[in-house]
């Protein structure tokens, strides 16, 4: 098995772990779909802005040892897993999120405010996305970048921006609440 199937294979296993010990906290809490609904707004306001720092320290360390590790095969499994993250948080950016829960669940915690909330972030993912791709072009003045190299610091910083931007308008919109 190559190393960066490994790392995809790690990643999504370490994700359905989270998933299931998230449910099996939960089991013996029984709520209502309004109640679920707005538990799990308030958990993902919560959530949000952490991920994002998960996010960018991932990115961190990353950066600081972008060329000449000499470790081909750590460097495949952390771009994987860099990979499966930047995924997960697009899907969950441009969907409802909680793929797991009932359609009910699902359909109130999108409501009209979050709605606007995720689109307000996705505007600003995309412009520190543009803002990355203008400053990466820059630096190509100065220095070489190669083409996964910018990919990956447009993706990082666009992705990073909307999920901190979705997370403080969204816990804003639970404390005005």
């Amino acid at each position: 098995m190559s190393d960066y199937l490994f790392g995809v294979l790690a990643g999504m296993a370490a994700v359905l772990l989270v998933t299931a010990i998230a449910k099996w906290r939960r089991r013996n809490n029984p709520m209502g779909v309004a109640e679920k609904a707005e538990y799990l707004s308030q958990r993902r306001a919560r959530i949000l802005p952490a991920l994002a720092v998960i996010f960018l320290s991932q990115q961190a360390s990353f950066f600081s040892q972008m060329s000449g590790s000499g470790h081909v095969s750590a460097e495949k499994a952390k771009i994987s897993a860099w990979l499966v993250l930047s995924a997960l948080l697009l899907l969950g950016l441009a969907t409802k999120g909680f793929w797991f829960e009932k359609k009910e669940v699902r359909d109130l915690i999108d409501d009209e405010n979050t709605r606007a909330n995720r689109n307000e972030a996705m505007r600003w993912g995309f412009l520190f996305a543009m803002g990355t791709a203008i400053a990466v072009y820059i630096l190509t003045m100065f220095d070489t970048v190669t083409g996964r190299e910018a990919v990956h610091m447009v993706m990082s910083f666009g992705i990073a921006a909307a999920i901190l931007r979705w997370g403080f308008l969204e816990r804003r919109a639970h404390k005005d609440a």
